[in-house]
């Protein structure tokens, strides 16, 4: 039995690889990376079961076989002779790209053989989706301003999505945006995406305003800071590239972010010179240093900092 999970988010990928687990109940399980491993190795593994082994699940790591650029010159056609109809071998085939390579015989014949799996980073669009499917799973029955209210706060990775689904689901089976709001940790990366076009839109209240709902988190005005240094430095650095001319899945590569990440980014770096962004990042290091020497309250001194930052 043969499964073909292929895409770019890491989170949704290792969710799938543990749902098929799950479904199989495997304990235990064979991993090998195809950049680092000879294509023998794996077929003797696959050809060592016996009658009277128990169920056996092999996952290949970096299947770049299943893609158009191939780096590990695997013969495909020796899977193909090997798939077993039944569930005493199972194998996981993970291939890091959007889309696979069917156009090679093999591959459309091997994918044709396996049930496959798309694992693309989440939009708006498949969030919804994935939120209402996780909450399908836990038996949860949520209105439709229920999950509208969760979507617009828990924001994209996949596995805090599980995570806060989970947690829901243990406290109700029909939540209500009431208990949302008392259990379901909102996703910082939104609140700091806002915070930045905040600051740059000028926009003092709005831009405290997310402050003051970090602190209610309990978040301490030092990480609260460098959360917002390290979304700008980041911002800095896609601009750059994005000048340079580089494509959204280069900058994913050389930064090693997600390229969810790297495409919103992007967008936003347009509104935005260096110049600007550099600035901000040298106010915020200054700011940094005045409280953790003590120079400065750290709360009142945030709203001091906003204030003459947007005067300037």
């Amino acid at each position: 039995m043969n499964y073909i999970l292929h895409g770019t988010d890491r989170s949704r990928m290792e969710q799938r690889i543990e749902a098929i687990k799950h479904k199989h109940d495997i304990q235990q399980t064979i991993d090998f990376d195809c950049l680092q491993t000879e294509q023998t190795t794996i077929l003797q593994e696959m050809d060592s079961l016996s009658i009277f082994d128990d169920k056996k699940m092999i996952i290949l790591h970096h299947c770049t076989f299943l893609a158009m650029k191939d780096s590990t010159k695997y013969d495909v056609e020796a899977f193909i002779k090997r798939t077993d109809p039944s569930d005493q071998l199972i194998m996981i085939f993970c291939a890091d790209c959007e889309k696979l390579y069917e156009r090679r015989k093999t591959v459309k014949q091997l994918a044709s053989m396996s049930t496959v799996y798309a694992c693309m980073p989440l939009d708006d669009q498949s969030r919804r989706s994935f939120v209402m499917e996780k909450a399908k799973e836990k038996g949860m029955q949520i209105d439709r301003q229920t999950i509208d209210w969760i979507c617009s706060r828990i924001g994209y990775d996949s596995l805090h999505i599980e995570n806060e689904m989970e947690k829901l689901s243990l406290y109700s089976q029909k939540p209500t945006i009431a208990d949302c709001q008392q259990l379901i940790t909102p996703e910082p990366t939104d609140n700091v995406f806002k915070m930045v076009d905040a600051l740059f839109s000028r926009n003092a209240l709005l831009l405290l305003s997310y402050y003051r709902n970090f602190r209610q988190q309990n978040m301490e005005p030092v990480a609260i800071v460098a959360l917002l240094a390290s979304q700008i430095r980041f911002l800095f650095q896609v601009h750059v590239y994005v000048e340079q001319g580089m494509s959204q899945a280069e900058i994913a590569k050389i930064l090693h972010a997600h390229p969810y990440r790297v495409k919103i980014n992007a967008q936003r770096a347009q509104n935005f010179t260096s110049q600007e962004l550099l600035d901000q990042l040298v106010s915020l290091a200054t700011f940094d240093q005045e409280m953790k020497r003590g120079q400065i309250d750290k709360d009142e001194g945030f709203e001091q900092f906003v204030l003459k930052m947007l005067d300037a």
